[in-house]
């Protein structure tokens, strides 16, 4: 009973030193590490000593960081995969993700970050500036990373301390404390020196999102619930049927207009689509383009009438085409007069399940 309360205390005064702003060790050795499910081991690698994690993750089980900075050393082999650090974790399906990737060193998707919603992991739907940066590793030998957390902002440093590599904007989920992970990515990587710097959070507001239809930009949407996509294959047409299946939900995009469906869905339904939907009302009988990007597959409805049919999943084009989303396609809507309907049918494989879309003008129409 003893030590237990001595146990309790360290931590106890361990927290506190960490509310005020010191810096925290976790040796890899403590008991304060879950490991569950991981393989690793603990050694001397060059000098330091370091967990070696050849697959999964691990976690610190007490910790509650909400903004803070975190250090680490890092040691990766040249190959295919995704080692790095997820932060302000809920657990293992939500949380905030920054890793590297080391087959793709030098090129501008060799580091990432994106949030982590109910286990999709969004990477298709955030790419370039503010999320993604070139940067050229040395394999087999130390990097330092640091990850200084506030409010809903980062920046991300690797080697250079004074200079960041990525600056986060806007981290996509709503802040909130929560622990720190190691992953390794699908590949044997080295962890050293991790220590985590708890501070006091900060407020700031979301980022606005455009009015719903500011120079054409849907940013409010009907979303569904989730289905098998085999419920639209080869469906040229919806019939009642079909839409007898979907309950709504009025939904924001995010700023750039894009719909992360994964925010939405549902813990225990393992449907593969969802639909995001929007009532165009037109004065008069026209013709109006609209452009759009998906992830990673969609059906477009007009009026219950199939208009397009696409794919943008990763390697669908070429081995090096990502399945970014962007408004990268476009299609004419022959609306008629009064109120039509519009319906993008999501399919998800992965990286990111999501939608958006932007309308040339607005000349003699009205969305809800």
């Amino acid at each position: 009973m003893k030590k237990n309360h001595l146990l309790t205390g360290i931590t106890l005064l361990s927290l506190c030193w960490n509310a005020g702003g010191q810096a925290v060790t976790v040796p890899f050795t403590s008991d304060r590490w879950n490991k569950e499910g991981a393989k690793s081991s603990v050694e001397t690698y060059m000098g330091k000593e370091c967990l070696r994690l050849d697959s999964g993750a691990v976690f610190i089980k007490d910790l509650q960081l909400q903004d803070g900075i975190i250090e680490s050393d890092i040691n990766f082999p040249h190959q295919r995969g995704f080692p790095g650090f997820i932060f302000r974790m809920q657990n293992f399906d939500n949380g905030e993700h920054f890793y590297v990737r080391p087959h793709q060193s030098g090129n501008p998707d060799a580091t990432q970050y994106t949030p982590v919603f109910n286990g999709s992991d969004g990477w298709q739907l955030y790419y370039g500036e503010g999320y993604s940066k070139a940067i050229t590793f040395h394999f087999d030998q130390w990097h330092h990373i640091k990850i200084d957390v506030h409010g809903r902002q980062a920046e991300i440093y690797i080697d250079d301390m004074q200079k960041p590599l990525i600056k986060v904007t806007e981290l996509k989920r709503d802040p909130k404390a929560g622990t720190i992970a190691l992953s390794s990515g699908f590949t044997p990587t080295r962890f050293a020196n991790l220590q985590y710097t708890i501070k006091t959070p900060v407020t700031q507001a979301a980022m606005p999102v455009p009015v719903n239809g500011t120079d054409g930009l849907i940013t409010k949407w009907q979303v569904s619930n989730q289905v098998n996509k085999t419920l639209f294959e080869n469906k040229k047409r919806l019939t009642p049927e079909i839409k007898s299946k979907f309950t709504w939900t009025i939904q924001n995009s995010e700023p750039s207009g894009t719909v992360n469906l994964a925010k939405f869905t549902r813990p225990n339904d393992r449907g593969d689509a969802m639909v995001a939907k929007v009532v165009i009302t037109s004065e008069t009988e026209q013709d109006k383009a609209v452009s759009f990007g998906f992830s990673d597959f969609v059906s477009v409805y007009l009026n219950d009438k199939a208009l397009y049919f696409g794919k943008d999943n990763y390697m669908s084009r070429d081995y090096r085409f990502l399945g970014t989303i962007g408004f990268f396609d476009t299609i004419v809507l022959p609306l008629k007069k009064g109120e039509n309907e519009l319906w993008f049918v999501v399919a998800e494989d992965f990286g990111g399940w999501g939608v958006k879309a932007k309308l040339e003008n607005m000349e003699n129409i009205l969305l809800r």
